[in-house]
């Protein structure tokens, strides 16, 4: 048995004597989260258990999640969501494309956002060295503000530094408006400081072939690789392939109930340690 199948065992019997936890992660998603902490079994229990618990603990995102209902199609008509080789790295975009905001729903935005996720998470078979995460902002705006929950949002970006299986390495803003600093301000006290270090704000999107080879780029930022609208677009239809999975309202979720008093809430759950650059 090699370290790595040992490492995926050991978390697995972890798992099964913890009644809380759900019995529905394969030894492929284990393998994943091992991955993005580095082998660290304690690092790998702990963003497991943030992944397990908080979709529990957020039902305005991990239910209702049919990828055909009007609320999910709408936002994958404005955003382009995609992932990209680069090198030993993957590079991960969200592109909300909406000028006018007509389709902005806070909270459908943030669950098709899981949907998208949880199938690159599940049928994404890259285990890269690290990632780069690409933020297009072209369409932000100060009129998101009113309409958005801040302080679920902060909830909601530390889950995903915590809870996800990532190796967040940099972190482009692209296309920022000139008031970006007062979008970012609203965020940026809930980030860990190690975080801050690594993010970084673009007015245009042709800043970044300074940091990332142009042939790992998408054609809509200058570079070689396949458009972000193809590449999205065969998400789409691979994830309505999977309509399925995301009707499970259980999907990978802790039972609360049964979850021991003493572990606090997870939605403060400490901070991973990241590689950075």
């Amino acid at each position: 048995m090699t370290a790595e199948s040992k490492d995926v065992t050991f978390i697995r019997e972890w798992m099964a004597k913890e009644p809380y936890l759900p019995k529905d992660l394969d030894d492929y998603m284990i393998e994943k989260f091992l991955h993005s902490c580095y082998g660290s079994l304690e690092k790998t229990k702990k963003c497991i258990d943030r992944f397990c618990s908080t979709r529990s603990q957020m039902p305005e995102l991990y239910s209702g999640r049919d990828p055909f209902s009007k609320e999910i199609e709408d936002i994958f008509n404005v955003t382009r969501v995609c992932a990209y080789k680069a090198g030993e790295n993957e590079i991960l975009i969200h592109h909300y494309d909406d000028p006018e905001l007509e389709k902005f729903s806070f909270y459908d935005i943030l669950k098709t956002l899981t949907i998208q996720a949880d199938y690159w998470i599940r049928f994404h078979n890259v285990f890269p060295s690290g990632h780069i995460v690409i933020l297009d902002m072209s369409s932000f705006s100060l009129k998101m503000i009113p309409k958005a929950n801040i302080m679920f949002f902060r909830d909601f970006l530390l889950f995903l530094l915590e809870g996800m299986p990532v190796r967040v390495k940099k972190v482009y803003g692209v296309n920022a408006p000139s008031y970006y600093d007062k979008l970012y301000s609203l965020v940026k006290p809930a980030l860990p400081s190690e975080i801050c270090e690594i993010i970084h704000f673009f007015h245009d999107y042709e800043s970044l072939h300074k940091h990332i080879d142009k042939k790992y780029l998408p054609v809509e930022y200058g570079g070689d690789a396949p458009s972000m609208k193809s590449e999205n677009a065969e998400w789409i239809k691979k994830i309505k392939e999977q309509r399925k999975l995301f009707l499970n309202d259980n999907l990978w979720k802790a039972d609360l109930k049964m979850k021991p008093k003493t572990d606090g809430n997870s939605m403060n759950g400490s901070f991973r340690t990241l590689s950075i650059d």
